[in-house]
C-alpha cells in the first residue's frame, strides 16, 4: 500500500517557530535557506507531510524522524531502511508518498509549456503521442507524461541521473514503463486536480493500493 498525503501550504508560515519541534534540524536548516517565503512554506510542509504519514502507519517510530540522501540525492531514513518514501511540490502544494517498497511521486503546476521539451527530451514514441492529439489536450498530455516520468525516474533511485529518453510510458489503460526493450515492475496512480497534474510511481503487484489524503495546515496544528 502508498499512502499519499497532500497539501495546500498558502495559510502554512514556514517562519512561525512552532514547527520546529515537528520537523529534523536539517530540514529547518534547508528551508531557511530558500529567500522567499512560499518556497520555505513549501519544504516546511513536504517535511509536516511526512511525519504526520509516518505517524500514522508507524506510530511506534520517533518523530521527526532522520533523514540522509544518498548519492543521487534521494532521501531515505537510515534507520527504518524498510521505509521508502518520497517528496515532492509544485504552485501551492506539498506532497509525500509513503510505502513498504519504492516509490517516487511528482506534482506539476500546469502552465505553458515548450514542446520543444517532449520533441528534444523525451522518448520519441511519447512525442508521438502527445502530437496525435488534438492541440487543445497537447498541455494535459504533455504533463501527464512529465508527472509519470519523472515520478519513475524518482523510484528508481536515480532520478535525473536517467536521461528522460531513456525509457517511455505506455499509454493504454494500463499505463506501464518500458526501459531497454522490457516492461519495468512499477505501477502509476495518475490524479488531476485544479490545475495539477499528480502521479506516484511504486514499486510491487499491481493490487496494491494508493490511498490519498488532503491535510490542512489546522490539522497539522492540532497534531
Amino acid at each position: 500500500m502508498v499512502k499519499l498525503y497532500l497539501m495546500n501550504i498558502t495559510e502554512l508560515n514556514p517562519d512561525d517557530s512552532q514547527w520546529e519541534r515537528y520537523i529534523s534540524p536539517r530540514r529547518c536548516q534547508k528551508m531557511k535557506r530558500y529567500l522567499h517565503e512560499k518556497d520555505r512554506a513549501l519544504s516546511l510542509g513536504v517535511e509536516l507531510l511526512l511525519n504526520d504519514c509516518l505517524g500514522d502507519m508507524h506510530p511506534g517510530i520517533k518523530r521527526p524522524v532522520v533523514w540522509e540522501e544518498d548519492e543521487n540525492g534521494k532521501l531515505h531514513l537510515p534507520d527504518h531502511p524498510h521505509i521508502h518514501f518520497n517528496l515532492s511540490h509544485a504552485g501551492d502544494y506539498s506532497v509525500c508518498a509513503v510505502s513498504d517498497k519504492p516509490v517516487g511521486v511528482d506534482i506539476e503546476y500546469c502552465a505553458g509549456f515548450d514542446l520543444k521539451i517532449a520533441k528534444n527530451y523525451f522518448f520519441g514514441l511519447e512525442y508521438e503521442y502527445i502530437m496525435e492529439k488534438p492541440e487543445a489536450e497537447w498541455l494535459d498530455a504533455f504533463y501527464e507524461l512529465w508527472v509519470l516520468k519523472e515520478s519513475y525516474m524518482k523510484a528508481t533511485g536515480l532520478g535525473f541521473q536517467l536521461a528522460l529518453d531513456a525509457f517511455y510510458i505506455y499509454m493504454q489503460d494500463k499505463i506501464t514503463v518500458i526501459q531497454e526493450g522490457r516492461i519495468k515492475p512499477f505501477n502509476f496512480f495518475l490524479a488531476q486536480f485544479e490545475e495539477y497534474k499528480l502521479a506516484v510511481c511504486y514499486s510491487g503487484h499491481e493490487h496494491s493500493s494508493v490511498e490519498l489524503e488532503v491535510k490542512s495546515v489546522g490539522h497539522m496544528q492540532s497534531k
